[in-house]
């Protein structure tokens, strides 16, 4: 399976730096910019089917390339972003503020840490793992369109290498990882900021 994994544009949390895992968020105007010239141009991929997260950031994008493109769109659950439970819409200062002990015991060991009501990152990666090797071994090209730890996930999943190398991975708003798995072996082949990349 050939992948595209394209992450969502600029939302209002992004902007406000809030932690917004599975909270749905609304586009900044900027992003609603942002959501016209990148699903013009992810038009040009020929792809199968594309997998979607449930959250509307995300699942925007993955309806209007597959209405334009008659492309069958199917969401799937495992996709959306890391649930960072009580931390959810909160910024950095709220949390330091409100969940101070908590926050401490996450950045002392955010792989097994799991967050009061949301995820670890062992359990995000694992849920994300899972459903890629439902697909990995099929022919075909399929487009991912999904959230930063999602992809992170996904690029350090399909390339065998371990979760905290994944977190080397800067995947931008907009951006674009494209990556060939064939015979159990995964390469990737490109990895696009799609804002920088439009303005030229």
């Amino acid at each position: 399976m050939d992948f595209i994994l394209v992450r969502h544009v600029e939302t209002t949390a992004n902007v406000q730096k809030r932690f917004s895992g599975i909270s749905d968020v609304k586009y900044t105007p900027q992003g609603e910019k942002q959501f016209i010239k990148l699903t013009h141009f992810l038009k040009k991929y020929s792809v199968d089917i594309i997998y979607s997260s449930p959250l509307s950031r995300a699942l925007r994008i993955a309806q209007k390339v597959g209405e334009e493109t008659h492309t069958p769109v199917k969401i799937i659950k495992s996709l959306a972003e890391l649930n960072f439970g009580v931390f959810e819409n909160l910024t950095f200062e709220e949390i330091q503020e409100k969940y101070y002990k908590e926050w401490m015991q996450w950045e002392q060991d955010a792989l097994n840490y799991q967050i009061p009501k949301g995820d670890s990152f062992l359990l995000f990666h694992k849920r994300i793992g899972v459903f890629l090797d439902s697909i990995k071994n099929k022919k075909g090209v399929c487009m991912i369109v999904a959230h930063g730890g999602s992809i992170q996930c996904s690029i350090a999943h399909l390339l065998d290498l371990s979760i905290t190398d994944g977190w080397h991975f800067f995947v931008p708003l907009g951006g674009i990882v494209e990556i060939s798995y064939q015979e159990n072996f995964g390469v990737l082949k490109s990895l696009v900021d799609f804002n920088k990349f439009s303005k030229r």
